[in-house]
């Protein structure tokens, strides 16, 4: 089962609404159910799909990271999906520090690779440690442009997932920068400037604590679980559902307690 009755909930929605949603948010679904403690009987057939799309998906490092993330998470091997080697299209886009050109890509590709077993190259965590300015971190990684909560939470999930210790000054700075910039309810927005609570940034937060092996910040739990209407999907903010899928793929791992990347499913 699930971790939690919310994650059980969710989940069953996801499962139930994916229809012909594209190659990327379908491998953040086997990424999702397996956070959610789904048993590989039931996301197979998923991944089974996913390795027919995923070639002509997976031609950026985000694409390919998201792809062996979820051959990882669902038990299958990220150098062999579909006779395709992801790790080694993830690894393509590594250069000076960097994995692609945002810092979801950058994330992702640490996640990846740790979900693979291979060890994530010291430049990565360095250019990450050379471009904390202000905190966090913002999409495009420039320390001339403003941090955003939901790149600070996603880096610090994957730092995590590096090997970096949640005592390292750099993650205790991003932890207190993301702490200090939730909104009256506790839940955070993209721009981390107390807006309606989003529930796509309040889970990369959500997700950043349990990393570290922190409790979230007070009130993001409740916040994120606001979001959830009745049937399980969540809600992109309490006044417009925006896209429920893109909401729900981002919120599981967050509502199962279990951040990325997550155990294989079993």
């Amino acid at each position: 089962g699930a971790a939690t009755p919310a994650a059980d909930r969710a989940a069953a929605w996801l499962r139930a609404s994916l229809g012909d949603a594209p190659a990327g948010q379908r491998a953040d679904a086997v990424v999702g159910l397996a956070a959610a403690g789904r048993p590989r009987a039931e996301i197979t057939p998923l991944l089974t799909r996913l390795s027919r799309e995923a070639p002509a998906y997976a031609r950026t490092v985000g694409g390919a990271a998201k792809v062996a993330l979820a051959a990882a998470a669902g038990g299958a091997d990220p150098r062999r999906l579909g006779g395709v080697d992801y790790v080694a299209r993830v690894r393509r886009g590594y250069a000076a520090g960097r994995f692609g050109a945002t810092a979801f890509d950058q994330g992702l590709a640490m996640l990846a690779l740790r979900a693979a077993g291979e060890r994530v190259p010291a430049g990565a965590v360095a250019a990450l440690r050379a471009g904390q300015a202000g905190g966090g971190w913002g999409f495009e990684l420039r320390t001339s442009r403003p941090d955003d909560c939901s790149s600070t939470g996603l880096l610090v999930e994957a730092l995590r997932a590096a090997g970096v210790p949640a005592r390292d000054r750099m993650i205790r700075r991003a932890l207190t920068w993301l702490a200090a910039r939730r909104n009256r309810e506790g839940g955070y927005a993209f721009d981390c400037a107390g807006g309606p609570t989003e529930a796509n940034t309040t889970a990369f937060v959500i997700r950043a604590f349990t990393a570290a092996g922190r409790p979230a910040p007070p009130g993001a739990g409740a916040a994120l679980r606001r979001l959830q209407r009745a049937d399980g999907g969540v809600a992109f903010r309490a006044d417009t559902d925006g896209s429920r899928l893109l909401a729900t793929l981002d919120a599981l791992p967050a509502l199962a307690g279990v951040p990325l990347p997550p155990p294989p499913a079993r």
